[in-house]
Protein backbone atom coordinates (compact mmCIF):
# COMPACT_ATOMS: atom_id res chain seq x y z
CA UNK A 1 0.00 0.00 0.00
CA UNK A 2 1.22 3.43 -1.07
CA UNK A 3 0.83 6.18 1.73
CA UNK A 4 0.17 9.71 0.33
CA UNK A 5 -0.68 11.78 2.41
CA UNK A 6 2.32 11.80 4.52
CA UNK A 7 4.95 15.20 5.33
CA UNK A 8 8.45 15.23 6.45
CA UNK A 9 7.34 15.25 10.20
CA UNK A 10 5.99 11.89 9.79
CA UNK A 11 8.98 10.41 8.20
CA UNK A 12 11.61 11.78 10.40
CA UNK A 13 9.61 10.54 13.36
CA UNK A 14 9.36 7.27 11.64
CA UNK A 15 12.71 7.47 11.52
CA UNK A 16 13.34 7.25 15.43
CA UNK A 17 11.40 3.99 15.76
CA UNK A 18 13.39 0.88 16.33
CA UNK A 19 12.52 -2.74 17.39
CA UNK A 20 12.22 -1.50 20.74
CA UNK A 21 10.78 1.90 20.62
CA UNK A 22 8.21 1.92 22.89
CA UNK A 23 4.89 4.45 23.43
CA UNK A 24 6.09 5.64 27.05
CA UNK A 25 9.58 6.75 25.50
CA UNK A 26 8.81 8.14 22.59
CA UNK A 27 8.53 11.83 23.79
CA UNK A 28 11.76 11.85 24.53
CA UNK A 29 13.29 9.99 20.90
CA UNK A 30 11.17 12.80 19.24
CA UNK A 31 12.11 15.34 21.83
CA UNK A 32 8.76 16.88 22.84
CA UNK A 33 5.91 15.86 25.57
CA UNK A 34 4.40 12.85 26.33
CA UNK A 35 0.73 14.79 24.66
CA UNK A 36 2.59 16.03 21.58
CA UNK A 37 3.83 12.43 21.09
CA UNK A 38 1.00 10.07 21.33
CA UNK A 39 -0.54 13.03 19.02
CA UNK A 40 1.68 11.91 16.48
CA UNK A 41 1.85 8.43 16.78
CA UNK A 42 -1.95 7.97 16.55
CA UNK A 43 -1.37 10.07 13.09
CA UNK A 44 1.50 8.04 12.11
CA UNK A 45 -1.20 4.74 13.30
CA UNK A 46 -4.47 6.07 11.33
CA UNK A 47 -1.73 6.68 8.17
CA UNK A 48 -1.22 2.96 8.59
CA UNK A 49 2.50 3.72 8.64
CA UNK A 50 3.02 2.08 12.46
CA UNK A 51 1.42 -0.31 14.85
CA UNK A 52 0.63 -1.12 18.41
CA UNK A 53 1.21 -3.83 20.78
CA UNK A 54 -0.66 -4.72 23.55
CA UNK A 55 1.50 -6.68 25.80
CA UNK A 56 -0.42 -5.71 28.95
CA UNK A 57 0.61 -5.23 32.11
CA UNK A 58 4.13 -4.26 30.17
CA UNK A 59 4.85 -1.25 27.96
CA UNK A 60 2.87 -0.32 24.57
CA UNK A 61 5.41 -1.12 21.98
CA UNK A 62 5.46 0.38 18.76
CA UNK A 63 6.13 -1.36 15.53
CA UNK A 64 7.07 0.11 11.59
CA UNK A 65 4.31 -1.52 9.70
CA UNK A 66 4.90 -2.84 6.46
CA UNK A 67 4.06 0.53 4.96
CA UNK A 68 6.01 2.10 6.94
CA UNK A 69 9.24 0.20 5.89
CA UNK A 70 8.23 0.62 2.08
CA UNK A 71 8.32 4.32 2.49
CA UNK A 72 11.94 4.56 4.28
CA UNK A 73 13.38 2.15 1.62
CA UNK A 74 11.74 4.32 -1.38
CA UNK A 75 13.04 7.42 1.19
CA UNK A 76 16.52 5.84 1.05
CA UNK A 77 16.48 4.97 -3.07
CA UNK A 78 15.49 8.69 -4.04
CA UNK A 79 18.10 10.27 -2.00
CA UNK A 80 20.70 8.96 -4.22
CA UNK A 81 19.89 10.25 -6.97
CA UNK A 82 21.79 13.25 -8.45
CA UNK A 83 21.39 16.84 -7.32
CA UNK A 84 19.02 18.55 -9.32
CA UNK A 85 17.09 22.10 -9.74
CA UNK A 86 14.44 21.62 -7.34
CA UNK A 87 17.18 20.61 -5.02
CA UNK A 88 18.45 23.70 -5.51
CA UNK A 89 15.56 26.17 -5.23
CA UNK A 90 14.53 24.12 -1.91
CA UNK A 91 17.96 25.04 -0.42
CA UNK A 92 17.68 28.85 -2.01
CA UNK A 93 14.24 29.11 -0.21
CA UNK A 94 16.06 28.00 3.06
CA UNK A 95 18.47 30.64 2.84
CA UNK A 96 15.54 32.72 2.41
CA UNK A 97 14.21 32.43 5.74
CA UNK A 98 12.02 29.22 5.16
CA UNK A 99 12.96 26.93 7.97
CA UNK A 100 9.71 24.34 8.53
CA UNK A 101 8.43 21.82 6.02
CA UNK A 102 4.64 23.45 5.29
CA UNK A 103 6.47 26.74 4.36
CA UNK A 104 8.39 25.26 1.58
CA UNK A 105 5.26 23.20 0.50
CA UNK A 106 3.35 26.14 0.48
CA UNK A 107 6.10 28.36 -1.82
CA UNK A 108 6.61 25.66 -3.63
CA UNK A 109 3.27 23.87 -4.23
CA UNK A 110 4.77 20.87 -3.32
CA UNK A 111 2.89 17.56 -1.83
CA UNK A 112 4.18 16.44 1.51
CA UNK A 113 4.68 12.99 -0.02
CA UNK A 114 7.21 14.47 -2.62
CA UNK A 115 8.82 17.76 -0.31
CA UNK A 116 9.55 15.05 2.23
CA UNK A 117 11.30 12.87 -0.25
CA UNK A 118 13.17 15.79 -1.97
CA UNK A 119 14.05 17.21 2.15
CA UNK A 120 15.61 13.87 2.80
CA UNK A 121 17.56 13.53 0.05
CA UNK A 122 19.17 17.05 0.82
CA UNK A 123 19.66 15.26 4.41
CA UNK A 124 21.38 12.45 3.17
CA UNK A 125 23.37 14.18 1.06
CA UNK A 126 24.34 16.75 3.67
CA UNK A 127 23.12 20.23 2.54
CA UNK A 128 20.66 20.10 5.39
CA UNK A 129 19.87 18.97 9.23
CA UNK A 130 16.27 18.79 10.81
CA UNK A 131 15.72 19.39 14.53
CA UNK A 132 12.36 17.81 15.99
CA UNK A 133 11.24 19.59 18.98
CA UNK A 134 8.16 20.42 20.67
CA UNK A 135 5.83 18.45 18.17
CA UNK A 136 7.29 20.05 14.97
CA UNK A 137 10.38 19.68 12.72
CA UNK A 138 12.49 22.68 12.12
CA UNK A 139 14.81 22.62 9.14
CA UNK A 140 18.70 24.25 9.06
CA UNK A 141 21.58 24.55 6.40
CA UNK A 142 24.44 22.64 6.82
CA UNK A 143 27.88 24.58 5.61
CA UNK A 144 28.15 22.72 2.74
CA UNK A 145 24.34 23.60 1.97
CA UNK A 146 25.23 27.38 2.36
CA UNK A 147 28.08 27.15 0.10
CA UNK A 148 25.54 25.28 -2.52
CA UNK A 149 23.63 28.67 -2.27
CA UNK A 150 26.14 30.81 -3.23
CA UNK A 151 27.19 28.55 -5.57
CA UNK A 152 23.54 28.03 -7.68
CA UNK A 153 21.98 31.44 -6.70
CA UNK A 154 23.70 33.43 -9.34
CA UNK A 155 22.41 30.74 -11.89
CA UNK A 156 18.81 31.06 -10.48
CA UNK A 157 17.44 34.24 -12.84
CA UNK A 158 18.91 35.11 -16.32
CA UNK A 159 21.34 37.48 -16.69
CA UNK A 160 20.95 40.97 -18.90
CA UNK A 161 22.54 39.48 -21.94
CA UNK A 162 19.84 36.72 -21.70
CA UNK A 163 16.59 39.20 -21.20
CA UNK A 164 17.90 41.36 -23.98
CA UNK A 165 17.93 38.29 -26.38
CA UNK A 166 14.77 37.48 -25.03
CA UNK A 167 12.57 40.24 -25.28
CA UNK A 168 14.32 40.52 -29.32
CA UNK A 169 12.87 37.37 -29.81
CA UNK A 170 9.73 38.29 -28.45
CA UNK A 171 9.65 41.90 -30.75
CA UNK A 172 9.00 43.34 -27.12
CA UNK A 173 11.86 45.85 -27.79
CA UNK A 174 15.05 46.81 -25.84
CA UNK A 175 15.24 45.31 -22.39
CA UNK A 176 15.47 48.97 -21.52
CA UNK A 177 11.57 49.74 -22.37
CA UNK A 178 10.79 46.63 -19.98
CA UNK A 179 12.28 47.96 -17.27
CA UNK A 180 11.14 51.91 -17.50
CA UNK A 181 9.97 51.80 -13.86
CA UNK A 182 13.10 51.53 -12.80
CA UNK A 183 14.80 53.94 -15.26
CA UNK A 184 15.78 57.18 -14.89
CA UNK A 185 13.59 59.66 -17.05
CA UNK A 186 15.53 60.99 -19.97
CA UNK A 187 15.97 64.61 -20.01
CA UNK A 188 15.24 66.33 -23.56
CA UNK A 189 18.95 68.13 -25.17
CA UNK A 190 17.13 70.64 -26.38
CA UNK A 191 15.41 71.76 -22.92
CA UNK A 192 19.26 71.43 -21.28
CA UNK A 193 20.37 73.70 -24.22
CA UNK A 194 17.54 76.09 -23.20
CA UNK A 195 18.18 75.99 -19.39
CA UNK A 196 22.00 76.94 -20.46
CA UNK A 197 20.89 80.54 -22.16
CA UNK A 198 18.36 81.57 -19.24
CA UNK A 199 20.76 82.70 -17.27
CA UNK A 200 22.47 84.43 -20.28
CA UNK A 201 19.41 86.28 -21.16
CA UNK A 202 18.90 87.46 -17.52
CA UNK A 203 22.30 88.70 -17.13
CA UNK A 204 21.87 91.01 -20.63
CA UNK A 205 18.68 92.15 -19.05
CA UNK A 206 20.53 93.41 -16.15
CA UNK A 207 23.39 94.90 -17.60
CA UNK A 208 20.70 97.13 -19.59
CA UNK A 209 18.80 98.29 -16.37
CA UNK A 210 21.90 99.54 -14.78
CA UNK A 211 23.09 101.40 -18.45
CA UNK A 212 20.13 103.04 -18.62
CA UNK A 213 19.49 103.88 -15.11
CA UNK A 214 23.38 105.81 -15.45
CA UNK A 215 22.61 107.34 -18.30
CA UNK A 216 19.32 108.76 -17.22
CA UNK A 217 21.78 110.10 -14.11
CA UNK A 218 24.25 111.76 -15.70
CA UNK A 219 21.60 113.32 -18.30
CA UNK A 220 19.51 114.91 -15.26
CA UNK A 221 22.86 115.71 -13.50
CA UNK A 222 24.42 117.30 -16.36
Amino acid sequence: MVVEDINFLDMACLLKIGPDTVMERFGGLINTSFFDASTIAGTLKQKGLIEFTNDYPGPNGILVTTAGKTLITEAETKSAEPFDALDSTILVQMSGGKRLPFELANSLTLRGRDLAFRLYKLYKQNYIIYDLKNGGVELLLTESGFLKVREVQPNMAPNIGQQKAAAKAAGIGPIEKMLQGNAQPQQDPNAKKGMGRLPLIIVAIIVIVVVVVLAKKYVLGG
